[in-house]
């Protein structure tokens, strides 16, 4: 993983270990200290009929311990990442996007927390706001989710990776790259399908290359550019993700490419008919 994303692990693995569970009432103090907010405040809170919980107060501590000077305990994400400079730090859900390791979603259930690891198609998270009025008393733990991952039920997340370490949002798709594109990896071959709208799909089959292709979620994936042309494929799993450059520095018809992980497999991309 990146080097913001190692430290998301470290912190939540310290502060909030895989089974722990910490409760406003609990005596040990943690769950306090990992959202700033009280038992008794909670208290009082739903006495007055309110529903304050520590979903927002959790990911304002992460965000603290990350090092973010702006606040990140916030459902306007969007807002957040411009008030901290880093307006393309918003990524919207879509089919084609996943969140990756310590990003920060907001849910449209009007709930905040942060990504953990895929398990296939489950996503866990680590969260505040697991209790509340009915409970009694509110939970800061790791939990799994329900089902297979349903982007539609996710307004968007903060990547921290371009909030806070340092890599850039995503340019507008220049021309060059739009368009098909043939790419070797070892013995197999495959053709990638640039949009403009930053989404890629994918083909074994030579057959699709006279059209603009629909080969639906399943064969699609996000992509990011940066200022001198490097195309970062986003696949969900970060250890995936495929990096590719102009090669030569500044072509428009030939990159090279690498997996994020650094294993020894390369590819070559060419621009079909460029």
């Amino acid at each position: 993983m990146s080097a913001i994303r190692d430290k998301a692990r470290d912190i939540l693995d310290k502060f909030l270990p895989p089974g722990k569970v910490f409760t406003s009432n609990g005596a040990d103090g943690n769950y306090t200290r990992l959202t700033g907010i009280s038992h008794k405040t909670l208290e009082a809170s739903w006495a007055k009929g309110g529903k304050l919980t520590g979903c927002n107060g959790f990911t304002g501590w992460y965000g603290g311990q990350l090092g973010s000077k702006t606040y990140l305990g916030g459902f306007e994400l969007a807002k957040i990442a411009g008030k901290a400079g880093k307006p393309g730090a918003y990524i919207a859900s879509t089919s084609t996007k996943r969140p990756l390791y310590g990003d920060i979603l907001f849910h449209k259930s009007f709930h905040v927390d942060v990504a953990l690891d895929f398990d296939g198609d489950v996503l866990s998270y680590a969260a505040g706001g697991q209790g509340g009025p009915r409970a009694g008393y509110d939970i800061v733990k790791r939990i799994t989710g329900k089902g297979p991952y349903d982007h539609s039920k996710i307004g968007g997340w903060l990547d921290i990776d371009i909030l806070l370490g340092g890599m850039s949002a995503s340019l507008p798709v220049p021309a060059w790259l739009l368009g098909w594109w043939s790419i070797s990896e070892g013995a197999s071959r495959y053709y990638y399908y640039f949009y403009r709208s930053g989404v890629m799909q994918y083909t074994p089959n030579s057959s699709y290359l006279s059209v603009c292709p629909n080969l639906g979620d399943a064969a699609s994936a996000s992509f990011l550019v940066d200022a001198v042309g490097n195309v970062t494929i986003r696949w969900g799993d970060e250890a995936s993700d495929e990096l590719f450059s102009p090669s030569p520095k500044g072509s428009q018809t030939e990159m090279t490419g690498k997996y994020a992980d650094g294993r020894s497999l390369k590819m070559s991309a060419t621009k079909v008919g460029g």
